[in-house]
């Protein structure tokens, strides 16, 4: 969400624009994870290279500089949307409205804060959520004060503060996104949340053997905690040749060795600059969700897949929101 182009309306249907709301409505989706991203890009070559590395690409260089007062501006751009786009778009700020986004077929966000720089202490987590903020992920690919990133040069997985952090996330409901963790990290929050996490966009790492992916340890850790993955368009994440069938594959892949009950979609739209071939915009999830009936997943699996899965997630961390 953050990458958009605030000059542009979002309420209008911009050709080659990957998602925006009438194309979240033409798509028929209803609950949206959308990022706070608290850094802000610099000029620094080897910091470009280092993430460039990281995912095949030239990559701009980000660079956490006031990052609290930059998540908090972003803050007051999603309260704005809410009120200008009233009729038929919302924040989610309790179980009711998730709850209501659902039956009615109504557009909601949940804010969720892509990497903890913005949070100079733990019980700031307390504050945001009062804010609106519903999900955090613990770490972009930059390690934190809480936890190891997935480009870390040592992986530390949580440190004690992180410990803090997770139990005062599941205190209030707010869910701990593992996208951009460490393995370390994600198999330490796996085994001390209380509550059930998302890695809101990664892919397999059996098929593609990326920082970004997750293996069959994380997977197997992720299952026991009635988590989900949300299965992502990064093209350096899926593999050489990036499109609907290749997606398709991890998918199954990980359909077949863990059941469909962790899979989940996590499109990173909006956040990415390329996409897979057959997956430019959020409409075309159709054809994705039809490949893989091509290629033997039920219709119940697939409602999974869609939308069951991570709503049972933020179903079961929305029980102390208020």
């Amino acid at each position: 969400m953050t990458e958009s182009n605030p000059k542009d309306d979002f309420s209008k249907d911009v050709s080659g624009r990957q998602a925006d709301f009438p194309k979240y409505r033409k798509a028929c989706a209803t609950v949206i994870v959308a990022a706070i991203f608290s850094l802000i890009r610099t000029w620094n070559p080897q910091l470009s290279d280092h993430l460039g590395a990281g995912y095949g690409d030239s990559s701009p260089a980000l660079i956490p500089r006031s990052p609290t007062a930059n998540a908090l501006e972003q803050f007051k751009i999603y309260y704005q949307m809410s009120r200008t786009f009233s009729d038929f778009f919302q924040i989610i700020w309790n179980r009711n409205d998730l709850e209501d986004s659902v039956k009615w077929r109504r557009l909601a966000f949940i804010i969720c804060l892509e990497g903890t720089e913005a949070l100079e202490d733990v019980s700031d987590l307390e504050i945001f959520y009062r804010l609106g903020l519903r999900a955090v992920g613990l770490t972009w690919n930059f390690d934190t004060r809480y936890a190891s990133a997935c480009m870390s040069k040592k992986d530390y997985g949580l440190t004690g503060e992180g410990e803090r952090l997770v139990e005062e996330a599941n205190d209030h409901g707010v869910i701990v996104d593992l996208a951009h963790s460490s393995k370390a990290t994600m198999l330490d929050v796996l085994a001390l949340s209380r509550r059930p996490v998302m890695i809101s966009h990664a892919n397999y790492a059996g098929i593609q053997p990326h920082a970004r992916n997750v293996d069959d340890q994380v997977l197997e850790a992720l299952a026991g905690n009635g988590g989900v993955v949300g299965f992502t368009m990064i093209n350096s994440t899926i593999g050489p040749k990036p499109s609907v069938e290749s997606l398709a594959e991890h998918v199954i892949a990980v359909r077949n060795r863990f059941g469909s009950d962790l899979l989940a979609i996590g499109t990173d739209y909006l956040g990415i600059s390329t996409t897979p071939a057959g997956l430019e915009d959020i409409t075309k999830l159709s054809d994705l969700f039809a490949r893989l009936s091509a290629l033997g997943m039920s219709k119940d699996e697939i409602a999974n897949l869609a939308w069951k899965n991570a709503y049972r997630v933020f179903e079961r961390n929305a029980e102390t929101w208020r």
